[in-house]
Parts: structure tokens; sequence; C-alpha cells
């Protein structure tokens, strides 16, 4: 993260202004017409306080973010269960929770911003879970991650575009799923086999 001043409680206060500011303004306003001006007026500070604590206003939005990853990581750091399946729950639990922050974020079509942000992220937290418990040597595990990260992002977007939107245990079972398809190894084959 490049976010500056992290830390410093007054820092960390304005940035909670201007969180809310930036969030109330993309209610209503097209993201990429928000201008920091709007941004500080709305959250009563100076536009040198803008830039004491961020470069860009997207920062804003991958601070929030990275709010809800270190929430996702703190829980899988609890698990035993590393299954896919169970890695799934948590993670759409979690994503639930934040559903109004991903829900607008989607309507600016704002979420690869957070791809670069989970590739920066998850090699070292998955260096730290999971270790050498790979099944695959580890110069691949970066390859590994990255389709991971794309799947994963790619699910929640049809999840958060989806009007009937599966529970989280329910998107547990799709990507269960999506495993044993990766899994059936040459199915026309099989089917002609049939």
């Amino acid at each position: 993260m490049s976010i500056k001043n992290k830390g410093n409680s007054v820092s960390n206060q304005s940035k909670l202004w201007m969180e809310d500011a930036l969030l109330k303004l993309m209610q209503t306003e097209n993201y990429q017409e928000i201008t920091i001006q709007e941004i500080t007026d709305n959250a009563g500070l100076s536009r040198r306080t803008f830039y004491r604590n961020y470069f860009s206003k997207d920062e804003i939005l991958e601070g929030c973010f990275y709010k809800i990853w270190l929430e996702y990581e703190s829980f899988i750091r609890q698990q035993i269960d590393l299954t896919l399946p169970n890695i799934a729950t948590i993670f759409f639990n979690v994503m639930k929770k934040h559903l109004d922050f991903l829900s607008l974020v989607n309507r600016h079509h704002l979420l690869p911003l957070f791809l670069s942000k989970v590739d920066e992220l998850l090699p070292p937290a998955f260096d730290e879970v999971k270790g050498e418990k790979m099944p695959f040597p580890k110069e691949n595990i970066q390859y590994a991650l990255t389709f991971s990260t794309g799947g994963f992002m790619h699910i929640l977007l049809r999840w958060l575009n989806d009007s009937t939107q599966k529970s989280p245990e329910e998107m547990a079972i799709v990507v269960k799923d999506l495993v044993s398809i990766c899994n059936y190894s040459n199915p026309i084959k099989k089917a002609n086999q049939s």
C-alpha cells in the first residue's frame, strides 16, 4: 500500500472523513467526475490534508478494500480447514458484510482496482498460512495465486451482479463444483465413450 501517514490518529480520522465523503459523492455522481476539491469540501478538510494522506482518490477506495482484505486475512489465519470451499465460504461471508461498499464500487466499474491489490497482498499471506504445504513446485505458486485471484475476483463480480444473490455457503458449493469440473479430465473423450 502506498497510502501515506499510516498509524497517525489525526491522519486516520481525516481518512475516515474523506472515505465517507467520497462514498457519499459516489451515491449521486460519476466517480470519474468527482474532484479532490469536492471530497475535501464534503469532508470539511483542506486539499493539503488530502495530499498529506493520499496521492489520488483511487487510494481512498484502495484503503477501504485493504481493511476488508485484513478482515478476510484474519479469518483465514484462524482456519485449520484451508480447502477451497471453506476459503470460498469465508471470502463470501466477509464480502457480504461489505456488500453496500462493494456494490457501490461495482456500480462505478471500479472492482478491477482491487485485483492488482490482491495480487500484491496475497503472496505474503499465502506463504505465512500455507507455507510449504503445496502439492506443486514453489516456482509455480505465483501462477496458481494469480489464477486463484482472477477466479475469485470474477466470481465476486458475477455474484454482485446476480439479482438472486447466493449465500456464502451456496457460493462455496459453486467453487467446489468449478474445481470438480476443472479436475474432470478430457470430458469430450469420456462423453464419446458413453
